[in-house]
């Protein structure tokens, strides 16, 4: 029994599916090789199911083992949201004073009063308008319902 696999893919469509799916989800794996070597085993189960019909699934052991590893999928999915979604946040916060000190820098011009450069470089026009922190308040009130 060979205890490793050297693969050559020669196929540039599917060398570049299995790069790009690496891409996709390389948070999940410490590196490629463990990747690629559920992308096999994932597979294998696949073919076992499909084209030789075994369906492994047949005992109480190995139902429990597929609920393992669904949640496990889970678990990974939760970290890889929870990283996007701190990822949205931060952008959404840095957008939100970028927008606020434009919004400050044009009321300055527009009543002849430009606003100093290094005003705005040390952020002190990057407050949220308070017509608009209201607004916000009140806009998350209905979504979160409190």
């Amino acid at each position: 029994m060979k205890e490793h696999y050297t693969v050559r893919i020669y196929d540039k469509q599917l060398s570049d599916k299995v790069e790009g799916l690496y891409n996709k989800c390389k948070d999940l794996y410490s590196s490629q090789n463990p990747f690629l070597v559920d992308c096999i085993s994932r597979g294998a189960e696949l073919i076992e199911h499909d084209l030789v019909g075994e369906n492994k699934k047949n005992t109480i052991a190995s139902l429990y083992d597929e609920i393992h590893l669904t949640v496990r999928k889970l678990d990974n999915l939760l970290k890889l949201c929870e990283k996007s979604a701190k990822e949205t946040i931060a952008n959404l916060s840095i957008n939100q004073k970028l927008l606020s000190c434009n919004y400050n820098m044009l009321l300055g011009l527009s009543e002849n009063n430009p606003k100093p450069k290094n005003f705005i470089e040390n952020g002190m026009f990057d407050d949220l308008p308070e017509r608009l922190g209201e607004l916000l308040e009140d806009i998350l009130k209905q979504i979160l319902g409190k």
